[in-house]
Parts: C-alpha cells; structure tokens; sequence
C-alpha cells in the first residue's frame, strides 16, 4: 500500500482521524461517554442574547464557549448558565470543570465562580495572554 501526504481533507476524514485516535486512547483511559452540554438565553420573543456550549467527557466539563451578549452583561446571566452547565455535566458524572479565557476576556469571572488558573499561555495570539482554569464541582 503507497500512502501520500495531502492538505486537501475529504469532509469525513476529520471525523476517521478523530475516531482513530479515540478508539486507541480509550483502550488505555476506558470510554469517554462523551455528551454535548449546551445552555441558551433567549428573550420571551426567542431573541438569543448568549449561551454556553461545552461536553462532558470521563468525569471532566469540558466549557468551550460562553457568550452573553454585551448589552445584557453584568446581570447574572453568565453566572445562571455557567451554573447551569456545572449541573448538568454534575449529573453526567462530572468531578471536574475546566476552560480557556483570556485576558481580555473573564478571567476574573471565572474566578468569582471557584475556576483556578493552573496554566497559561503566553502569547497566544501574540501580545496576548490565554489561561487555562479548573474547578472541582
């Protein structure tokens, strides 16, 4: 069998690269039990004003993304959908909550919320700050 380098992935590749390494590293970890969690505000008229995205995996909340919209910050709102995902990945199993934020964004917030900076990167984009937080839930 010839094989050859290409830059050009098919639309189902992706997923044959991701599914190989999974089934390899879940003979060492066990299944992942993977679950998207995702938590949206919407106004009474169903007007998205933020939301948070994130899965659990083993026993860990993994948050990717949480966004209010900046006419609507400074309310609680950030906090009920952060706590809300916490729940939900709690009832998954979840022990652990981890994120990335930077400094222009909540770190701060984050904290508040009992998130503790374990690691960060610097410069990542350049002049800029990426930390990486956890919690025990």
């Amino acid at each position: 069998m010839r094989f050859s380098i290409q830059d050009d992935m098919t639309h189902d590749e992706p997923v044959l690269v991701k599914r190989g390494l999974v089934e390899f590293a879940d003979r060492f970890t066990g299944p992942r039990n993977g679950r998207d969690i995702g938590v949206v505000l919407r106004d009474p008229d169903g007007n998205v004003g933020g939301g948070i995205t994130g899965y659990a995996i083993w026993d860990w909340l993994q948050i990717e993304t949480l966004w209010i919209d900046e006419g609507l910050r400074g309310r609680g709102y950030g906090y009920q959908l952060l706590n809300r995902a916490e729940a939900i990945g709690a009832g998954y199993g979840c022990r652990f909550a981890r994120l990335d934020t930077f400094e222009f964004e909540a770190r701060e917030f984050y904290e508040r919320q009992g998130y503790v900076v374990y690691a960060r990167t610097d410069d990542f984009p350049e002049g800029h700050t990426q930390f990486h937080l956890r919690k025990q839930l």
